[in-house]
């Protein structure tokens, strides 16, 4: 099993067999929450270490990721890089505008501009917050090295940009459905309104 999927299934994040709506509107049969391996130190910091190994040569001077997931891994992987190159790796974030892009504020651009650096993020399932924080840095004068997530849910990961180099830690590909056209729906199965957005979902339905 790969390592990344080995602790996300120890820590419970990986929720099989349900109904779930994701942040895109979205449906799919397996969430990977996120939310339950944040609490758990020691297994986010050994996903963060194989962020900074994959990376340790490449230069980073910044890693940025969006709020607020992105605030845990990109210190922890920032505090990695540091240690496996031996000079200061600086770990910042971006926050979410009302129209759902990606900024910074707190005077954050500044860290950014002229150097090297690299995006992380939770999950990609369509890539738009991962490209709008590397957007973000682009705005700000920053040289993105790189994207890579967590876990890539994307079967076509490699044509959500032909500017940035995107890839995650591991894949775990799963089918996602509109609306209109999910069998979960069309089955008559419960959305889980727990995790995920299928609560604002059945509320936007009424």
């Amino acid at each position: 099993m790969n390592e990344v999927i080995e602790i996300l299934t120890k820590v419970g994040a990986i929720l099989p067999n349900d109904h779930f709506v994701g942040t895109s509107g979205l449906h799919f049969n397996t969430y990977v929450n996120k939310d339950f391996l944040y609490p758990h130190t020691k297994e986010t910091s050994k996903v963060c270490k194989l962020f900074a190994e994959k990376y340790k040569d490449k230069n980073i001077e910044v890693v940025v990721g969006p709020a607020l997931g992105g605030i845990i891994l990109s210190q922890w992987t920032a505090s990695f890089l540091s240690e496996l190159t031996g000079k200061e790796v600086l770990g910042i974030y971006t926050e979410k505008t009302e129209n759902c892009g990606q900024v910074f504020t707190r005077g954050y651009d500044g860290y950014v501009k002229g150097k090297k650096v690299l995006v992380v993020e939770d999950i990609i399932t369509t890539g738009l917050s991962s490209l709008k924080t590397a957007e973000a840095v682009k705005t700000c004068g920053g040289e993105v090295v790189g994207v890579c997530a967590m876990v890539n849910k994307n079967k076509d990961i490699n044509s959500i940009s032909s500017e940035y180099s995107i890839s995650a830690l591991t894949n775990l590909y799963i089918d996602t459905y509109e609306a209109k056209d999910c069998p979960l729906c069309k089955n008559n199965i419960p959305i889980n309104t727990k995790v995920g957005h299928g609560k604002k979902f059945l509320e936007q339905q009424k």
